[in-house]
Formats: structure tokens, sequence, C-alpha cells
């Protein structure tokens, strides 16, 4: 050290370091060579602290909810209907990615988008949201959507409807299949229709639903007439 950092550094430190040690400092500055009487020892090696690697688990980014109108407790109970499992998937064990398609509020809500951006993709589930009760009505093709001249009807037992649950409504509701004829219309005419009881009506936001169709096995509503729509949205339903 040179005596400017002693005279800095060292001396606010002299009472501690006591009276002889600081005389033989202040020597050893002065004359290099000449032997001090203070013990003197030799500087410590520095050893290399280990860094301690930490690991931390990767979680994998959790998918943004696509929906405007149902939650991820829907999307888990919607995957237990097409699966038909007697008790509900968790939210972290849903096997199904739903892609959104369409969302009325985005794309518009005419039949022409409608077919548009859906058709000929199997596996699809159509939702509403109805203005003013807040319910959300849905239903699920297995088949595919398409445009024909006249209205084609195709036979499944695995297509179902639903009323799904909210603050006003405590459990949801599915209804199944229990005649097979004529379930999936297509047209290019309609937009989604579910047999009688819940389609498409016309191109500004009216939807309709029936509960005397005797191809499904609940009623979802107590009455049946036209329903104005807040929004309208339709899912591809992937495996994941």
């Amino acid at each position: 050290m040179s005596g400017k950092d002693i005279a800095i550094k060292v001396k606010p430190y002299r009472q501690i370091l006591g009276s002889n040690l600081w005389d033989d400092i202040t020597l050893k500055i002065m004359a290099p060579d000449i032997q001090v009487s203070s013990t003197i020892l030799p500087a410590l090696p520095v050893r290399e602290v280990p860094v301690r690697e930490v690991r931390f688990r990767e979680v994998p980014a959790r998918e943004v909810n696509p929906s405007f109108i149902i939650n991820d407790e829907h999307f888990a109970e919607i995957s237990t209907w097409i699966d038909r499992r007697p008790s509900k998937y968790k939210i972290t064990k849903i096997p199904y990615k739903f892609n959104l398609l369409l969302r009325g509020s985005r794309d518009g809500f005419t039949r022409e988008i409608f077919h548009r951006l859906c058709d000929n993709l199997p596996g699809t589930v159509v939702i509403v949201k109805v203005n003013g009760t807040n319910e959300i009505l849905g239903g699920y093709n297995p088949l595919v959507w398409t445009s024909n001249n006249s209205i084609k009807w195709s036979i499944t037992t695995n297509s179902f409807i639903f009323l799904l649950k909210t603050q006003n409504l405590p459990n949801s509701i599915l209804s199944r299949i229990i005649q097979p004829n004529n379930v999936i219309g297509c047209s290019r005419y309609h937009g989604p229709v579910f047999g009688g009881s819940f389609y498409m009506k016309n191109d500004n936001k009216l939807w309709y639903y029936c509960h005397d169709d005797i191809r499904y096995e609940k009623r979802l509503r107590s009455d049946a007439y036209n329903l104005l729509i807040d929004e309208f949205e339709v899912f591809q339903v992937l495996k994941d």
C-alpha cells in the first residue's frame, strides 16, 4: 500500500491496531528493509466460493381463455360431455384446445360469415349469449357445416345442446340426442341448425329455441320463442 492509502485507510483504525503495530507499520513505510517486531502473517489464499446452481421448475404458460362468453370451467364441462365421461375434467386436465373460428362482435353475425369461417371443419361448438337474461346456450356438432342450396340433414348420436351455468343458474343443463335423424341442418340460407330446437334464424342476431323438439332428451328453457343475442362464438375442438 502507498503511504497515502495507509494515511487515509489504515490510520483511522490505529487504536484497534495497537501502538506497537502502528509504529511498525510507520517504520516499514519509512524503511522497507528494516526488521519489525510485530508478527506479520502471510496473506491467506483466496478461495473461490462455488456459486450454487439454482434451478427453477419451468411452468408452461397458460393459454389465455379465447372466449368472451364462457370460462375455463365451462370448457372443462363441454370437454367432459364430448367424451361422455361420468366425472368432469379438471380445468388443468382438459384434453382439447378450443380454436376460435368466429366471434360475432369481431367478424359479424351473418350466415355468410358463419359459413365462410366455419364450413368443412369437423367438431365445432356454437355458443350464444342471450340478450336481457345473460343465458348461455350452445350446441356441439361432431360433423361439418356445409353451404348447400337446400337444407341437408345429417344423422349423428354425438351431437348435443346445452344451457351453461351462470350466476342465475346453479348447474348446467345437457340435452343429448335421443332421435338421431335430422339432427344437424346445413344450408347456405341458414346458420348453424341443431334440429328444430336451436338455430340461427336470420342475420340480425335473432335465434330460436324450441323446447318441444322430440329429438333431444331435456328442455333447456321453460318457454320457446325468438332470442335476441349479444354475442356469438364458434370454436373448433382439437385434440390437445
